[in-house]
């Protein structure tokens, strides 16, 4: 890097973003909290932001030219209980609710379906009793049947468990598998990628410049939506829409505290 670190974040990621911000009045940034902000751990209650970390975001908080967005599959109430700093847009459940910086929504079909997926996930918690090591998540607008403590071997259960009872409401909800986890999401056409365009559009419109770092499968429908902005998955390198690749949350922190230097171009 040219102020900081090891150069673990590639050459060409900064100067993309170097252009970038140089050319633009406004940047908008999105992170993913579970395996870009923070390591994935095996109890998902557990994760938090280390004191360095908390810092970089609070320096990018108070950059008058950037909107930073934090973007997870947890509820938002979860999520901003783990960061607590002001200035911030918080996107939780996938970017199903959003609120910070006088932005508030809520995707209003999920909304409509919670009492339904709270009792769907009432059932599969009954299933899985037994399963040592496996538990579901109710979240609110979506849920989350964790197992990466249970035994190998007892994942064919676990999977056939999940998609039949969400195959008994087939028209409302829908799996998505992450890692070590089951996602349960409403059927509707909202996703982290229009979360992203919804947040831009409240910016400032669509000219605003996006830099866009995450982990995991549900943050590919971003990377698609964000085609000509700096995308970055964060983890082990396979296969993804995303135009840059960072090994892991130390190397995304690097990047970040690289970014709280730079400047906009000055009119």
């Amino acid at each position: 890097m040219e102020q900081h670190g090891n150069g673990s974040v590639l050459p060409h990621i900064l100067s993309d973003v170097k252009d970038r911000v140089r050319a633009s009045g406004s940047l908008s940034l999105f992170l993913d909290f579970d395996g870009t902000l923070v390591p994935i751990l095996a109890d998902p209650s557990a994760p938090r932001l280390d004191p360095d970390t908390a810092e970089t975001l609070r320096l990018l908080s108070s950059r008058d030219f950037l909107s930073t967005t934090i973007i997870s599959g947890r509820a938002v109430e979860d999520l901003y209980s783990r960061i607590r700093l002001p200035g911030l847009i918080y996107a939780g459940n996938h970017g199903l609710e959003i609120f910070g910086r006088n932005l508030r929504f809520v995707e209003p079909v999920a909304s409509s379906r919670r009492d339904q997926l709270e009792r769907l996930c009432e059932g599969l918690s009954e299933q899985l009793q037994s399963v040592a090591g496996a538990f579901v998540e109710f979240k609110g607008l979506t849920a989350a049947v964790h197992y990466r403590l249970a035994a190998p071997g007892e994942f064919t259960d676990i999977q056939r468990s999940v998609y039949t009872a969400v195959a008994r409401d087939g028209a409302l909800f829908r799996v998505n598998p992450g890692r070590k986890v089951f996602e349960i999401v409403p059927r509707t056409d909202w996703h982290k990628g229009e979360a992203v365009r919804w947040i831009n559009c409240q910016l400032g419109g669509k000219e605003t410049s996006s830099i866009y770092l995450g982990d995991d499968t549900s943050d590919e429908a971003a990377f698609s939506v964000l085609q000509d902005s700096v995308t970055i998955r964060v983890g082990p390198a396979r296969a993804t829409c995303a135009r840059y690749h960072l090994p892991d949350p130390a190397a995304v922190h690097e990047f970040l505290l690289w970014l709280t230097l730079q400047e906009p171009a000055r009119a």
